[in-house]
């Protein structure tokens, strides 16, 4: 691995050490610091840390994963810290030392509120590109400049906070604000005024994302949930994920993204695939502009009369109905 940082990094950014441990077992620590690269045959890691202050990093990874390996995160002063950051391809696990455990997936974007020293990243054998910051409270509250936002951010400024991590898809703002990071012109002193202009943008574009005040009026969280949830099952209707990874993608188990979804939507998870796939079927089909036949293979149905028979029970009436009203001669 190649890490980028401050000469004194106790003095600044978060005090940290970074290992690899390959499945049979071997730990990077076991050898000496010069020779703790992973192997060509593993991997490939670019993994520059920026620490611009006290309690302040920013980060860029990227890895060419040839072989699974896990890569272990500890913070070596064992204070609490919010972690933000843009994954753009590629997929892991992650475990977090109190429990918390997921998958992060390409074009998602995550906010974690941890008090664990030890997180460990599962990667899977494929690229992976991700840009992210790091915060301790003490910072967070002066980026903020003693502001109070909502309860979940207070608690975690007042250190009285449950861990927890969330997850969403990225606007295209915070996409921009990530490939910034990622990829820019600056060196030295510039570099580091550069990023630290992009992390108070990085850190105001996800608290937008995961605190606003929707998420901090009661039920809101798990609206909040629920809605990025909706955005993963959406992305690709013709090739929907299976339930048990969105929640893993929400940081959810798949029962508590049951109860989350009937409290918001009230129905389950797949009744609400299939209700907002025939919705969309429903627009696509009055645009006039595709056939029925079309319009079910677009949303995943592989065989017309299946597509039929569910649209006929959600409106009343079969899909060549819609279709028709959508024709531009009205036939």
């Amino acid at each position: 691995m190649t890490h980028a940082a401050a000469s004194d990094v106790e003095a600044t950014g978060l005090a940290s050490q970074s290992r690899w441990i390959l499945p049979g077992g071997f730990d990077s620590l076991e050898l000496a610091p010069e020779a703790r690269d992973l192997p060509p045959d593993v991997a490939d890691v670019r993994y520059p840390q920026f620490f611009l202050r006290p309690g302040l990093e920013v980060y860029t990874f990227a890895a060419k994963v040839r072989s699974p390996v896990a890569l272990t995160y500890e913070v070596l002063s064992g204070e609490s810290y919010l972690w933000l950051a843009l994954n753009f391809a590629g997929r892991n696990q992650y475990l977090h030392e109190t429990g918390l455990s997921g998958a992060v997936l390409p074009d998602s974007s995550h906010c974690a509120m941890l008090r664990d020293p030890v997180s460990t990243f599962d990667y899977s054998v494929e690229e992976h590109r991700t840009a992210g910051m790091a915060v301790t409270p003490a910072r967070l509250e002066e980026m903020l400049q003693g502001q109070r936002l909502c309860r979940s951010i207070n608690d975690f400024l007042d250190g009285g906070f449950d861990p927890a991590v969330l997850s969403s898809r990225p606007t295209a703002a915070l996409r921009t604000i990530a490939e910034q990071v990622r990829s820019h012109p600056y060196h030295g002193v510039m570099e580091a005024v550069f990023l630290e202009g992009k992390a108070f943008e990085m850190l105001a574009e996800s608290l937008r994302i995961f605190f606003d005040d929707g998420a901090c009026r009661d039920g809101g969280l798990a609206r909040r949930h629920a809605l990025a949830a909706r955005e993963i099952m959406m992305a690709d209707l013709a090739h929907p994920p299976r339930i048990e990874d969105v929640a893993l993608a929400v940081g959810l188990s798949q029962r508590r993204l049951n109860e989350v979804f009937r409290e918001v939507f009230e129905a389950s998870p797949l009744q609400c695939l299939v209700r907002w796939r025939l919705d969309l079927a429903r627009q696509l089909l009055a645009s006039g502009e595709l056939s029925v036949k079309q319009v079910a293979h677009r949303l995943g149905y592989a065989h017309v009369s299946n597509f039929s028979l569910a649209f006929a029970r959600r409106f009343g009436h079969p899909p060549s109905g819609d279709r028709d009203r959508g024709r531009p001669d009205g036939r």
